[in-house]
């Protein structure tokens, strides 16, 4: 990891809070299971739910945050893999 200090104007756009996020379940590289975790306190309640439910499946996951931009709806990679294969 690379640490830099930055100018903070160099965005040209920011999101409120997200407490919507999208959770991904691999069992293996063709079978997932998907839901939407709504209304999260913030992103470490997110982890820390798709982190004990994967333990519990006895799989892994990945974590996205739910955004809305003027391009539409999406997601955000946060966390765990974005895929298996």
């Amino acid at each position: 990891m690379r640490v830099e200090k930055i100018d903070p104007r160099d965005t040209d756009w920011q999101t409120g809070p997200t407490v919507d996020y999208r959770v991904i379940f691999w069992t293996n590289a063709n079978e997932s299971t998907e839901y939407d975790l709504l209304g999260a306190d913030d992103v470490h309640a997110a982890i820390a739910w798709s982190d004990a439910e994967a333990r519990s499946r006895g799989c892994v996951y990945g974590l996205y945050a739910k955004v809305r931009s003027s391009e539409g709806d999406g997601l955000v990679w946060l966390a765990g893999q974005r895929s298996l294969g």
